[in-house]
């Protein structure tokens, strides 16, 4: 926590050091003195620079630098329309092409369409190569700034293409091989490169195994095997096996990220645009969003409320039992919420097998036991002395009966919510359906209804 607020003190030092450097200074002095800034740092101060602060950045800094604060512009937006169309345009030419198409979305269509008319003609094929890929896919993540050898080079020739190119892409340290048509070969580490020989031949160096993705391929299918790999860039291919673009650790990390977003957004039975929206308008679209999910669970409480109903002769006989039924459901509700983030977190292992799901399914009865049993021995104590001692009519049988019931009621309902928290996403998953979906309130109201199934019942055998 003492980091957090020490990187947020510091970055509120480099923006004041920032503004004062943009307000004082002008030229080659301004371009200067930014330059021992992070492009972070300069794009966080923009939105507190007045428009005539920001034509004089705009006109002093080249083309390259300002595409590199614009790559970090959350919104870019009102930014872009301080700029002429063909400005925009240069810049975005010396953008990498995922940050160019991420640049691009925040735009309206109208502004788009004018912007890729101006581009340069590789620029513009990049930028629609990445959108020829839905959101889902690998190609949509992928990046131009990669460097690329054939595999006929020489070390020594191989060294001076990677030098060459090494001024126009940050990604250098995974130098990409293929063939003269532009077929995926493998890779190799740039270390390997200075250290080898001149008279090395290539392919001595180069790792034919190196791992690679689709641009086809499901985000979340792949996402896990992508982390595992831990390379700073992995090559994307198309169907042909020929190398298009380059997956970035950037890339990746802005990906789980995204996906843990979705999760979480499906565990609470939210859509992930909740996160996106903000001002009346969205607001008043977030509640709408939220809505059906909500309407929903409300008319399953409604029918676990009068279902109820049906151990009346429970609750007149021992009104008590009634202070303890929340207890119940909430502990079963969050015993199946918790396993129910475990065993989607499993599912996310494409590899899983059937073998390993019996085995995850009985692990967690084990674990509903465990803390069905601590959960119901500590609540039949405690609530058997309450009942006692605030009993108007004390009786030590009917005390030890009602912690007997919440005891019992606790075991078996922790134990059918870690069942249930299991076999509904294993099943959605087994339907195709993303497992995540199986969202935490539904599988709450679900266990609610089967604690207080079974917290009646138990009282029903018990006392009558």
């Amino acid at each position: 926590m003492e980091d957090l607020k020490e990187n947020e003190l510091l970055t509120q030092e480099f923006t004041q050091d920032i503004l004062k450097i943009i307000r004082e200074n002008s030229g080659e002095n301004l371009r200067e003195l930014l330059s021992d800034y992070h492009e972070n740092d300069i794009a966080e101060t923009l939105e507190l620079l007045s428009p005539q602060e920001r034509k004089k950045l705009y006109n002093t800094l080249s083309d390259e630098v300002l595409s590199e604060i614009f790559a970090f512009l959350e919104n870019p937006a009102p930014f872009v329309e301080e700029l002429s169309n063909e400005k925009v345009a240069d810049i975005i030419e010396n953008m990498a092409s995922d940050d160019a198409v991420d640049l691009l979305e925040e735009l309206d269509e109208d502004k788009q369409r004018d912007l890729i008319e101006l581009l340069d003609e590789e620029v513009a094929h990049d930028v629609e190569l990445i959108n020829a890929y839905s959101d889902e896919e690998i190609g949509s993540l992928m990046t131009n700034d990669f460097v690329c050898v054939n595999q006929n080079l020489s070390v020594k020739n191989a060294m001076k293409k990677v030098v060459n190119d090494a001024g126009e892409n940050n990604n250098i340290s995974t130098i990409f091989v293929t063939d003269d048509d532009g077929v995926y070969k493998g890779a190799f580490y740039l270390r390997d490169l200075v250290i080898a020989r001149s008279e090395t031949p290539l392919e001595k160096i180069i790792i034919g195994s190196f791992p690679h993705v689709y641009a086809f391929d499901k985000i979340d299918e792949r996402l896990a095997d992508v982390k595992e790999y831990a390379e700073a860039i992995l090559p994307i291919l198309d169907a042909d096996n020929k190398l298009i673009g380059a997956l970035t650790s950037s890339d990746i990390v802005e990906a789980v990220e995204e996906e843990q977003t979705e999760n979480y957004a499906k565990l609470a039975a939210l859509p992930e645009e909740t996160f996106e929206k903000t001002g009346t308008r969205g607001i008043i679209l977030n509640a709408f969003r939220r809505l059906p999910w909500l309407l929903i669970l409300l008319f399953l409480s409604l029918f676990i409320g009068a279902y109820i109903g049906l151990f009346e002769s429970a609750i007149i006989a021992l009104p008590i039992l009634v202070n303890f039924q929340q207890l119940i459901s909430g502990m079963s509700g969050n015993a199946g919420t918790q396993t129910l983030a475990v065993t989607v977190k499993l599912l996310d292992d494409p590899d899983l097998t059937t073998k390993e799901k019996v085995k995850h399914v009985l692990n967690e009865i084990r674990i509903g036991l465990i803390i069905g049993l601590v959960t119901g021995i500590i609540s039949a104590i405690a609530i058997s002395a309450y009942a006692y001692i605030t009993s108007n009519d004390p009786s030590f049988l009917t005390a030890i009966n009602v912690g007997g019931a919440v005891g019992l009621a606790m075991l078996a309902s922790s134990t059918t919510s870690t069942l249930t928290g299991c076999i509904i996403p294993i099943t959605l998953d087994k339907l195709k359906i993303d497992p995540a979906t199986a969202s935490g309130p539904l599988i709450t109201t679900l266990n609610d209804f089967i604690a207080i199934t079974v917290y009646y019942g138990i009282a029903l055998l018990i006392l009558l």
